[in-house]
């Protein structure tokens, strides 16, 4: 894996970047910023608070070259972090640049407010999106933050990743795109994501920790048509999608996923959006619900425990970074494939008739054997490109915040990158040269993009 050079100097500040947590996809986060700030001659150290620091460090065991810029601190209760009644560790946030948060979205808030006190930036992967106040008002919990973050010029990179994120920051540029094209009798009908998430092996692998799996599958999905949201059955309403290098069409379900709502705020004219996934991981949980194996009633004669924790209690857990990388060596895995594609739906009048037009673009990670021999060798194919898409938007964020004139000479003109930001809003807020830079990364990083454009009566 060879990283492109970069086209233009950075004179970047040295930088402290702090994590909480650091699991599968924190690590590949880690390496990937490491590798990034190495490319372009920036002073990065990193701090990485863990209830397990033996973990972090054999979650980061290819990459032991790092680890003269890594301070690995046991804290086995973070409360005392957010509270500020630690003033050791205090000490270590004080000049911190980025705080990222790896380990749970229950800690977006505590952490943000974090950020606002000692003056850094922060980064999170995922949202709660099933809390009451954002199944009411469509808004991620993190927004309650934006106004205090605007004040003091902070900025929160909320849902980073793969899907979220880079899915976020291509639909949005191309959205963004068609909008300023001037072209007055465009409309767009509808934006439908597929995800798929397969992997072939003679065993039980699972790309996320199980438990997270089953309760984001199992849950009832949404969509929104008609611009209202609707909630539908688990596994219900099924399509099949055509992914690139599949030999046949993938079957996929309705999803509930953070792109619904962040699409939804930056464009709530668009009357559909919905997300779909699918994979052997997906009718592998299937099959579990349809065989009421996730069901939440009780056993009938152990009234204490239901059958949904037997379940996870006896299902293979998450393997280790060492594990994965031995059964991809040895062929147990045999193939996987991350792939995420965007038909995105318009119409507009040409020579006197109304022409729907579905625009197809996405990203694909299928070089998974490549990781092998490289820092990141035993992770898996969903965690690798979820942490490498958000160390690359993150990386280039950090640098339009801390090189402001950068911008200003490339003649762009976005806003300042402050408050709660998708990345949706940073394909609005990024210049051109930026979002080009993002889109080299992440292809220098083995993540391929694809786009095309087709005529809808031939879908």
């Amino acid at each position: 894996m060879s990283p492109a050079p970069t086209l233009m100097q950075h004179h970047l500040p040295p930088l402290r970047i702090v994590f909480f947590g650091l699991g599968a996809v924190g690590s590949n986060l880690l390496i990937a910023l490491a590798e990034l700030a190495e490319r372009d001659g920036v002073a990065v150290d990193f701090v990485v608070f863990t209830i397990d620091p033996a973990g972090a460090r054999e979650a980061l065991y290819h990459a032991e070259r790092f680890f003269d810029r890594i301070e690995f601190v046991g804290q086995a209760d973070f409360a005392p972090l957010f509270a500020a009644a630690d003033p050791i560790q205090e000490a270590r946030l004080a000049d911190a640049t980025l705080l990222v948060n790896a380990a749970l979205p229950a800690f977006n808030g505590p952490i943000i407010e974090t950020g606002l006190r000692v003056g850094a930036h922060t980064l999170d992967l995922a949202s709660d999106m099933y809390n009451a106040e954002t199944e009411r008002t469509l808004v991620f919990p993190q927004y309650r933050y934006d106004q205090a973050l605007r004040d003091q010029g902070l900025a929160a990179l909320i849902n980073q990743g793969i899907s979220p994120g880079v899915t976020d920051f291509l639909i949005g540029r191309s959205l963004y795109d068609l909008l300023a094209s001037d072209r007055h009798e465009l409309e767009i009908e509808s934006v439908d994501l597929y995800l798929l998430e397969d992997i072939e092996a003679d065993a039980v692998v699972f790309s996320w920790s199980p438990v997270v799996a089953l309760e984001e599958l199992a849950q009832r999905p949404r969509l929104i048509t008609d611009g209202r949201l609707r909630v539908l059955e688990p596994f219900s309403a099924p399509r099949y999608h055509s992914f690139p290098n599949e030999p046949r069409p993938t079957r996929q379900y309705p999803l509930y996923q953070e792109e619904l709502l962040s699409l939804h705020r930056a464009f709530p004219d668009i009357p559909d959006l919905a997300v779909y996934t699918g994979g052997a991981e997906v009718e592998l949980v299937k099959a579990l619900y349809q065989l009421n194996l996730l069901s939440r009633q009780t056993l009938p004669d152990r009234p204490d425990l239901t059958v949904d924790a037997v379940v996870r209690a006896i299902l293979p857990g998450m393997q280790r970074p060492r594990r994965i990388e031995e059964m991809l060596r040895s062929g147990v895995i045999r193939r996987a494939h991350f792939c995420a594609a965007a038909e995105i739906r318009f119409a507009e009048t040409v020579r006197n008739d109304r022409q729907t037009v579905i625009e197809t673009l996405g990203l694909s990670y299928l070089r998974y054997r490549g990781l092998l021999g490289s820092p990141y060798a035993g992770a898996t194919y969903i965690a690798y490109p979820t942490g490498v898409g958000a160390a690359i938007i993150a990386w280039h964020a950090l640098q339009q915040v801390l090189q402001p004139s950068a911008s200003v000479r490339a003649g762009s003109s976005s806003g300042e990158l402050a408050g709660v930001l998708t990345s949706v809003d940073l394909a609005r807020l990024l210049p051109q040269s930026r979002a080009d830079a993002i889109n080299r990364d992440l292809v220098a990083w083995d993540i391929d993009l694809f786009r095309s454009v087709r005529d809808a009566s031939e879908a």
